[in-house]
C-alpha cells in the first residue's frame, strides 16, 4: 500500500487513494519538516514501513504550514474521521508554548511577568487533547519555532489527550548533522522494533533528595513493581534497584547499568534540568578527616560564588569559626580544578552522554526539565541518538512534581501495549515522549495486541472493559477500572470495595484515584481509608488530598499520623502540610488531644514542639488578615494569594471572598481569582463555585471575569 505525504491541504488527504473517513484502519501520522523530507526520505519510509507491519497504516505530512493551529486541524480531522492513534514529529516541527495553564502541570509555577521563553510551558497536548482550546498570542521573535498561545476558559480545563504524541528532534552534536541523527535514529527504531523484545530485566534508580530519600517509599515501589510485572512474579525475571546512597559517585555504577545488553527497562527517580541528572549529594562517610574535606570545600565554593569574595571569606571565617587555612586556597587552581572535577562527577551531564550507549529500549527520566525539546540541546535526545538500543524516552519539558503516579498502568508494557499508549494515560502539560511512541515489547501472553487496540479504539466499549475487570493480572484491572470511570460505568461504591479489598496495591490506589474524581460523597471515608492503606503511595496521596480537601474531618486523622512514631517520611512530610493549614483553635485543639495519654520521650519532644507549630498557625492567621489591612505591603499580599495554588487553604475563605468583593488592586484580584481554581478538592468547593458565580455577574474587570470564567470551569469540569 503506498504511502501518501500530505504537503497542502486536508482535502488532498481525503482524496488519497487508501484513505477514506469510513476507513476503519488504525492509523499513525509522521509529520516532518520540509528539509528532513528531503533528506531523509529513505529512513522515513523504512520507518513508516515498520510500523505498518505492527498494523497502523502510516501518512506522513510535511509541514508547510509552520504553524502548530495548521498541524493541530490536520491531526483532529485525521482522528475524527480516520481512526488516528497517534503521531510522531520529526525535526523542526512548531512548539507550542502554554500560558495560562499552570494548572494543567503537576509543579510549574512561574511568574508570568518573567520572559515568556521561561514563564510558558513547551507542550505537545496542544497537538493531542483536542479538549483544550488556545487563542494564539504571538511567534517569538529569536526563536522563529516557538509559538505562544493562552490557554482558553472556555475549553476543558484538564488533560485527557485523544492520541498520542512524541518528538524525534536531535540534540546538538558537534560535526554531526541533523539529518544525519534522524536518519540514524529512525534506522535504529526499525531494527529494535524488529526484534521484539519481550520485558524480562527492569532497573530503577533513586537520586538524592527523591522522595525525601524515604526508604519506605523505595521499599513500596519495589513492591508495587513486583506486582505490577507478573515476569517478576513467575521467577523469568528481575528487578534491580540502585540508590544513590551506594557509592561515593553513583554516575559510573548508573551508566553501566543502564548499558546493560540485557536490560529491558529503566525508570530513575532524580532531579534535573536541561543539561544535567543530578544524581549524587555530598557523600556519606564516617572517617573525620573526609568530613572536614568536605567542609572546606563547601566553604571554598561559597566564596568563589560570593559577589565580594573577599568580604565572603571573613564572613564565613567569623560566623562559623572557620579556619583561615581552610579557605586560603579557594583560588588556587589546582585545588579550583579538584573541586570543580568532583562536582562534575556526581552528577550525569551532557558530555557524559557523547559516547553513551544505553540499552534499555525504553527510560524514563523522573526528573524536571530532562525533556526540554524546545532547546537547541537537551539531556533526553542523547539517550535516544546513539548507537544503543534506546529508542524511546519519557521526560519533562519543565519542572516535575515528586509526588505523582510516574509507574501508573506501566506493567501494561508486558503486554504488548505501546510506549505511545501507555503514556497517553498519564500525559500531563509537561510530560512528553523522545523518541519512537509506537514502541511495543513482545506481549508477555497471548493476545497482547488486542489490549494494545483496545486502549485506543475501543475506549467507549463498556462490555470489553467491565469483563477486564475480573482480569488476573492488575494492571488490566487497573486500567478497566479507569476506562469504566470515564464513561460513567462504575460506581464510587464499588470503587471504594475495590480499594479497601484487592490484594495489589496499584489496584487499590486506582480506585481511590477514581474515587476521589468522582464528586461522590464517599470522598472523605476514601481519603480516611487511604491514610490507613499500607501501601506508601496510596499513603502517600491521601495525605496529600487530605490537604487539598481540609475537612474537619480529617483533622485528628492528619494530626495522629504527623505525631506518631511509625509514620513513613514523605507521608510525615505531607501530613505535618496538612495540619498546618487548618485554623488555629481547631489545630492546636486536636494537637493537645491527640498527645493526651502519651508518655514518653518521643511525645514529650512532640509536646516540646506544639508552640512552634502555634507560631506557624498564626502566622497563616496574620497572613490572611493582612490582605483586609490597607497597611499591608502589595508584595506581601501578592506572595499570600500566589501560595494558595500550593496550600488551597480554605479555613480562610470568607476572608479571601471580601478581598474580592472590596480591593481596588485589580491584578491581585486577578491572581485571587486564578488561585480559587486550585481549590478542585476543597471540602469548601461548592460555595467557590458559588461565588465565582455571583461575582461574574457584577465584575466590570474584564481580566478579572476572564480568570473567574476559567476558574469556574475548571472547578465543575
Amino acid at each position: 500500500m503506498k504511502i501518501c505525504k500530505i504537503v497542502l491541504a486536508l482535502s488532498l488527504l481525503m482524496a488519497s487513494s487508501h484513505v477514506s473517513p469510513q476507513s476503519h484502519q488504525r492509523l499513525f501520522a509522521i509529520v516532518v519538516d520540509p528539509a528532513v523530507s528531503e533528506n531523509c526520505g529513505a529512513s522515513i519510509d523504512a520507518y513508516a514501513r515498520s510500523i505498518r507491519a505492527d498494523g497502523l497504516e502510516t501518512l506522513i505530512i510535511v509541514d508547510k504550514w509552520h504553524v502548530p493551529d495548521s498541524i493541530r486541524v490536520q491531526l483532529q480531522q485525521l482522528y475524527l474521521n480516520n481512526h488516528l492513534e497517534g503521531a510522531v514529529f520529526i525535526g523542526d516541527i512548531p512548539v507550542p508554548m502554554i500560558r495560562d495553564a499552570q494548572h494543567l502541570t503537576t509543579a510549574f509555577k512561574m511568574d508570568q511577568r518573567r520572559p515568556w521563553d521561561q514563564s510558558s510551558i513547551p507542550s505537545d497536548r496542544f497537538y493531542d487533547d483536542f479538549d483544550l482550546q488556545f487563542e494564539y498570542l504571538k511567534q517569538d521573535s529569536l526563536q522563529p519555532l516557538l509559538h505562544y498561545y493562552s490557554l482558553s476558559p472556555k475549553g476543558a480545563q484538564t488533560v485527557k489527550s485523544e492520541i498520542y504524541t512524541a518528538r524525534i528532534k536531535p540534540p546538538k552534536y558537534e560535526g554531526k548533522s541533523r539529518f544525519d541523527l534522524i536518519s540514524t535514529f529512525l534506522e535504529k527504531a526499525v531494527r529494535e522494533k524488529a526484534s521484539a523484545r519481550r520485558i524480562s530485566q527492569i532497573t530503577y534508580f533513586a537520586g538524592n533528595g527523591y522522595h525525601s530519600n524515604s526508604l519506605a517509599a523505595r521499599i513500596d515501589e519495589r513492591f508495587s513493581l513486583t506486582n505490577q510485572f507478573s515476569v517478576l512474579t513467575n521467577g523469568k525475571g528481575k528487578l534491580n534497584y540502585i540508590d544513590h546512597t551506594y557509592d561515593e559517585f553513583i554516575k559510573g555504577r548508573l551508566m553501566a547499568e543502564l548499558e546493560r545488553e540485557d536490560l529491558d527497562l529503566a525508570i530513575l527517580h532524580h532531579h534535573g534540568a536541561e543539561d544535567t541528572q543530578y544524581l549524587n549529594a555530598s557523600p556519606y562517610s564516617i572517617m573525620a578527616d573526609k568530613w572536614l574535606e568536605m567542609a572546606r570545600k563547601f566553604f571554598r565554593g561559597k566564596i568563589r560564588n560570593a559577589k565580594d569574595t573577599t568580604a565572603s571569606k571573613q564572613y564565613y571565617i567569623e560566623k562559623y569559626n572557620v579556619p583561615e587555612s581552610w579557605v586560603n586556597n579557594a583560588f588556587d587552581p589546582a585545588v579550583m580544578l579538584k573541586d570543580s572535577l568532583a562536582d562534575a562527577a556526581m552528577d550525569i551531564h551532557i558530555d557524559d552522554l557523547k559516547n553513551f550507549t544505553p540499552a534499555a529500549r525504553f527510560i524514563m527520566l523522573d526528573a524536571c526539565f530532562n525533556g526540554s525539546f524546545h532547546l537547541e540541546d537537551y539531556i533526553s535526545g542523547h539517550y535516544i541518538f546513539n548507537p544503543g538500543h534506546t529508542v524511546v524516552v519519557k521526560a519533562n519539558s519543565v519542572n516535575t512534581l515528586q509526588d505523582i503516579w510516574s509507574n501508573q498502568l506501566i506493567g501494561l508494557l508486558e503486554l504488548g501495549v505501546s510506549v505511545g499508549n501507555w503514556a497517553k494515560e498519564q500525559f500531563t502539560l509537561e510530560s512528553h515522549l523522545i523518541g519512537d511512541p509506537t514502541y511495543m515489547y513482545a506481549a508477555s501472553r497471548e493476545g497482547g495486541d488486542k489490549l494494545n487496540f483496545a486502549m485506543a479504539h475501543k475506549k467507549d466499549d463498556t462490555g470489553y472493559w467491565k469483563k477486564l475487570l475480573k482480569d488476573k493480572h492488575p494492571e488490566v484491572r487497573a486500567l478497566a477500572m479507569k476506562r469504566l470511570a470515564a464513561k460513567g460505568a462504575i460506581s464510587p461504591e464499588q470503587l471504594f470495595s475495590i480499594q479497601r479489598s484487592d490484594s495489589s496495591p496499584t489496584a487499590r490506589l486506582m480506585a481511590y484515584r477514581l474515587i476521589k474524581k468522582s464528586e461522590d460523597n464517599l470522598a472523605i471515608s476514601s481519603i480516611l481509608a487511604g491514610l490507613r492503606d499500607d501501601y506508601e503511595l496510596l499513603n502517600r496521596f491521601a495525605a496529600i488530598d487530605a490537604s487539598e480537601n481540609q475537612s474537619p474531618q480529617l483533622l485528628d486523622e492528619l494530626i495522629g499520623m504527623w505525631i506518631a512514631p511509625g509514620t513513613s517520611q514523605r507521608v510525615s512530610y505531607q501530613v505535618k502540610g496538612a495540619v498546618e493549614l487548618y485554623e488555629k483553635e481547631a489545630a492546636l485543639a486536636a494537637y493537645d488531644k491527640a498527645l493526651e495519654g502519651k508518655q514518653g520521650i518521643w511525645y514529650d519532644e512532640r509536646r516540646a514542639e506544639r508552640g512552634n507549630f502555634e507560631r506557624i498557625l498564626i502566622s497563616k492567621e496574620s497572613d490572611m488578615k493582612g490582605l483586609l489591612d490597607p497597611a499591608t505591603e502589595t508584595r506581601n499580599n501578592r506572595f499570600t494569594i500566589t501560595a494558595l495554588r500550593n496550600s488551597q487553604q480554605a479555613a480562610y475563605l470568607d476572608t479571601l471572598f471580601r478581598f474580592m468583593r472590596e480591593s481596588h488592586d485589580q491584578t491581585l484580584r486577578q491572581l485571587l481569582a486564578e488561585a480559587l481554581g486550585w481549590y478542585t478538592q476543597s471540602w469548601r468547593k461548592q460555595e467557590i463555585i458559588d461565588f465565582c458565580k455571583s461575582q461574574i455577574e457584577v465584575e466590570k474587570d474584564d481580566l478579572v471575569k476572564r480568570e473567574l470564567q476559567r476558574t469556574l470551569r475548571r472547578l465543575t469540569d
